[in-house]
């Protein structure tokens, strides 16, 4: 049986921090990296934590990342800005824009910041959750390097683009969801490889074109978008926003974090916050969102299913339960995580 090493957020976070700072990142910038990544292991998204840190100290170390960027934003209205994210990691970058996006809100009622030059940034929704303690509702996405073909073509153009949306509640979970808007995510798909499964049918189609479950096989072909036509539209859609509009780069032209060695990624991506107030009351607003989703729950289930749910219901529920349980680290992460220690000379948990 593989080891298991249970950990809580303060230990992810501290050495999330502790590995960042030791290749020149700032304490200040490094925290939040460190907030995204235990946010995705506490909601049960895991390929987005702890996994993706060994290739961003990579790519700090060969200075493929900027560790000390000079991020500059622009106000462009009073409800609007841009942020040149001076190659850094996209955490850092997603939440200055994710913030900014919160000063206009909180003054003119809307923000919404674009963001180039950045690089990823791990789960969405870690971003568009900051608006929740404020009464906001947010929109974020995001584009990345083209792995994934359009609808009816058989090679890639666009990222597995991901896509949050947070809307506050009351006494029910606040509705948040995070996807990508392929099929699948690369990291799963990498990860059923790591552990010798295969992926759901749908996911992608190999080199020759032909649908696979194979992950290798997976990974060297295109994967798919959701929902046929429809999530191809989304996904373009994400691609526009954070790659057309923020004056960026976008479909083929984004660079992978794994293949970027002569050039930056130029990932880009888009944060819009609305206040709720500016609609109505938040307290009957919330009402009314309780007023829903319990209506939703009470449904009756489908056959193979135990109970019906929302975006965001199933991931409260986990991230309490991990916050009083702890977070499993599972092998080869658990080992990925020792040797980063051993090479950085910090010590693991």
């Amino acid at each position: 049986m593989s080891e298991v090493k249970v950990l809580n957020a303060k230990e992810i976070k501290d050495f999330v921090v502790n590995a960042l700072t030791a290749v020149k990142v700032s304490s200040t910038q490094a925290q939040d990296v460190a907030e995204a990544m235990a946010f995705a292991h506490l909601r049960g998204f895991d390929t987005h934590g702890l996994p993706c840190l060994p290739g961003y100290i990579e790519c700090l170390q060969e200075k493929r990342f900027n560790p000390q960027p000079d991020l500059k934003f622009e106000q462009l209205s009073p409800w609007s800005g841009t942020l040149d994210a001076d190659n850094c990691l996209g955490a850092v970058a997603a939440t200055r824009a994710a913030n900014e996006a919160l000063r206009m809100a909180s003054e003119i009622g809307i923000g919404a910041v674009t963001v180039k030059r950045s690089n990823h940034f791990g789960a969405a929704g870690a971003y568009a959750r900051l608006a929740l303690p404020q009464d906001c509702i947010a929109i974020v996405a995001a584009n990345s390097a083209a792995v994934t073909a359009p609808f009816g073509a058989a090679e890639p153009y666009l990222g597995t683009n991901p896509l949050a949306i947070a809307v506050p509640a009351g006494e029910q979970a606040d509705y948040l969801l995070d996807m990508a808007t392929s099929e699948g995510s690369r990291k799963k798909i990498r990860k059923a490889l790591a552990e010798g499964l295969q992926i759901p049918p749908g996911w992608a189609i190999d080199s020759a074109g032909n649908p696979t479950t194979d992950p290798a096989k997976a990974l060297e072909g295109v994967m798919l978008p959701f929902g046929g036509p429809k999530g191809s539209a989304i996904t373009l859609l994400a691609d526009l926003l954070a790659g057309v509009l923020s004056g960026g780069r976008f479909g083929k032209d984004v660079r992978s974090v794994y293949s970027n060695q002569e050039q930056e990624c130029g990932t880009g991506h888009f944060i819009l916050v609305m206040k709720v107030a500016s609609f109505m009351p938040v307290s009957e607003f919330k009402q009314r969102m309780d007023e829903q989703f319990t209506a939703i729950k009470n449904l009756k289930p489908a056959s193979g299913f135990a109970a019906v749910s929302y975006p965001g219901d199933r991931e409260t529920r986990l991230e309490q339960e991990r916050s009083a349980q702890g977070i499993p680290i599972h092998e080869p992460v658990l080992g990925d995580m020792q040797r980063l220690a051993a090479q950085l000379d910090i010590s693991f948990p």
